[in-house]
């Protein structure tokens, strides 16, 4: 199937389920706290089994030099958004520019990333994805804290926000994936069902946060859109002449393309609910480029489909 069929179909899928996660919210059936719950065990159980699941393949010398590609591409992708994110919001912006310039910098490419790739390219694409997911890991825990802060932190501190679980289940199964190691079939199994449920759950967790904001507010904002085209459209095409430049592998050019054309992460609000920022702001921006990501995502995959054909 065409790469943007295939794109387009599986956005429609998650954003159905989006749907029902909404309802759940507006039917009574969850509140406010059941999102924050489902979350908890989405970053801290199921991702990591996703990811630690997608390791669980022969060793090849080739697949092990594509992580070390992905990861300069993903390093040389999120030093442009962070160029554009300058460039769009200037320093003298004002007291959200730390928001602003968050919101463009960050995808959401754990929650919504993951799910997106696993559909189109299985877990070789997941396998890529967690050298993105790293190098975000080690941006947003330096240059995103530095951001909200206005300053570094020490060393110790940099460090504790590093170890977190989905990070220890990239350097398991990267052990893993070097030595051989592989889980019996009694401990694989189960490891793959709780995998399995990332998909739905992440999108009915995106469904009740949606549900909760207001929408409507977020869409009277001229700025958003702005911000929207910075993270959704410029970002994206800014990677895209990076992976061109460096005539990227087809797997590793539409992986890292993906994560980057994904809408705001929720970093951004928790690192404004963290350090005093308007978080608000910050989950209106989340809101409106998920919404737009439903068109834009499926656009870019399309040029990505002709161009990495």
């Amino acid at each position: 199937m065409d790469l943007a069929l295939l794109t387009a179909k599986k956005i429609l899928e998650m954003f159905f389920i989006l749907l029902i996660g909404a309802g759940t919210i507006k039917a009574g059936a969850a509140d406010g706290t059941t999102g924050s719950r489902m979350t908890s065990i989405l970053l801290n159980v199921v991702s990591p089994c996703v990811i630690l699941m997608s390791y669980q393949m022969e060793f090849d010398k080739q697949k092990l030099m594509g992580l070390l590609i992905t990861a300069v591409l993903s390093l040389a992708s999120f030093s442009g958004a962070i160029a554009i994110s300058k460039l769009v919001v200037p320093a003298r912006t004002g007291p959200d520019m730390a928001v602003e310039r968050m919101s463009i910098v960050y995808s959401n490419c754990g929650f919504i990333g993951i799910p997106l790739i696993h559909g189109l390219l299985g877990s070789e694409g997941v396998f890529y994805m967690t050298s993105y997911i790293t190098v975000f890991n080690l941006f947003v825990w330096s240059h995103g804290i530095i951001l909200m802060k206005g300053k570094t932190e020490n060393l110790k501190a940099a460090v504790k926000n590093f170890i977190q679980p989905s990070n220890a289940a990239i350097l398991v199964g990267l052990i893993f994936y070097i030595t051989g190691i592989r889980f019996p079939n009694v401990i694989a199994a189960p490891l793959e069902m709780i995998g399995n449920m990332n998909t739905p759950m992440a999108m009915l967790i995106s469904g009740m946060n949606l549900a909760e904001s207001d929408l409507l507010s977020s869409l009277r904002m001229p700025r958003t859109y702005l911000l929207s085209a910075a993270r959704l459209i410029f970002v994206p095409l800014v990677t895209l002449g990076v992976l061109l430049l460096f005539h990227a592998d087809r797997i590793i050019a539409i992986t890292v393309l993906a994560a980057a054309a994904c809408p705001s992460g929720a970093m951004g609000t928790m690192f404004a609910l963290q350090y005093h920022k308007n978080s608000q702001y910050a989950s209106k921006l989340l809101t409106i480029t998920t919404c737009l990501s439903l068109f834009t995502i499926p656009v870019i995959m399309l040029a990505a489909g002709r161009i990495f054909s």
